[in-house]
């Protein structure tokens, strides 16, 4: 593992050649733009925390699960909640199970009863001298404290369990922890938003920041051919193109406009039509925009099939 501070993300899809204990390998087909690969890099040297903002679809996620694949990293997962407190990302402590073995005289160091986060995994991992990717995703679901609250976690990296006494040895993890202080075995946090809140300025301020655009028509055709597995159809081009000019319609404002998971998974579904008889090439081209097959799968709001309806009159 003397290679760690030499890795990079390519964004490419192309796993390391040396994958490190607990790494995630299932093949991730995402194409980064060379742009979204050198902020990733710059948060891999600085080890500071990547915000990620896009429209939804857009693969905020999905970037976290490449970045843990083409680097050979484990991978941590936090989806975030209204609910969530930072310390459930460190660990937690069963009192009901202890309570429950002391009524029923089973005699258990406290020690026992932590279970470790996710975020906390990671940083147990790095205190082994192992990195890993840690995915906090939507962040804006959080309670307001929640983002500050974090903040001091991912300054720190580490954290102790109040609830273990000291007289039993006490409960810290921490990733500095003797000769593992290097930054090349910090864990690479990387997290989403969808803007539903503004987060803390403090919070803005230690993060890194990327927006990722939605992607031009040669991009777009990338991506989606690294996904689908196979060569470029006159269907999948016919399609590409209605998608796009339906996309880019100036006769209203999207509410929920069309992204690239719903371009996939409409790709998809005309393929299987097309092998029934159900869609052909001609069909999909000459259909106006409220008549294109499986609608459903692009449009997500009544007042946006509303919209294109009466561009039809």
């Amino acid at each position: 593992m003397n290679d760690l501070a030499e890795r990079q993300y390519v964004g490419d899809g192309q796993p390391h050649h040396e994958l490190l204990d607990g790494a995630w390998t299932d093949p991730e087909p995402y194409q980064a733009t060379p742009e979204l690969a050198e902020a990733v890099n710059v948060a891999l040297y600085l080890r500071r925390p990547l915000l990620v903002e896009g429209d939804p679809g857009c693969g905020k996620t999905r970037l976290a699960y490449a970045v843990a694949y083409e680097l050979g990293y484990p991978l941590k997962e936090c989806y975030i909640r209204s609910t969530s407190r930072a310390q459930d990302l460190l660990y937690t402590y069963d009192a009901v199970r202890r309570l429950y073995d002391i009524q029923e005289k089973i005699h258990k160091p406290h020690r026992d009863y932590i279970g470790l986060g996710p975020l906390g995994q990671a940083i147990e991992l790095s205190q082994r001298g192992i990195p890993s990717v840690v995915l906090i995703d939507e962040i804006d679901k959080a309670d307001i404290d929640f983002p500050n609250d974090l903040l001091l976690v991912l300054d720190r990296l580490w954290f102790k369990a109040d609830e273990v006494p000291d007289e039993e040895g006490g409960f810290r993890v921490d990733a500095h922890k003797e000769d593992h202080a290097r930054k090349d075995v910090w864990p690479l946090v990387i997290v989403t938003s969808n803007r539903e809140k503004e987060l803390p300025k403090p919070f803005l301020r230690r993060c890194l920041f990327y927006y990722i655009s939605f992607p031009d028509q040669k991009t777009l055709t990338k991506i989606v051919t690294s996904h689908t597995q196979h060569t470029i159809t006159p269907l999948f081009e016919v399609a590409l193109q209605r998608f796009w000019q339906l996309r880019e319609q100036q006769a209203f404002t999207w509410r929920k406009i069309p992204s690239t998971s719903e371009l996939l998974d409409w790709i998809q579904l005309l393929e299987r039509d097309e092998q029934t008889g159900k869609v052909t090439i001609e069909t999909l081209i000459s259909a106006l925009f409220n008549q294109l097959p499986h609608l459903e799968v692009l449009v997500k709001t009544q007042s946006d099939r509303d919209a294109l309806d009466t561009m039809a009159k």
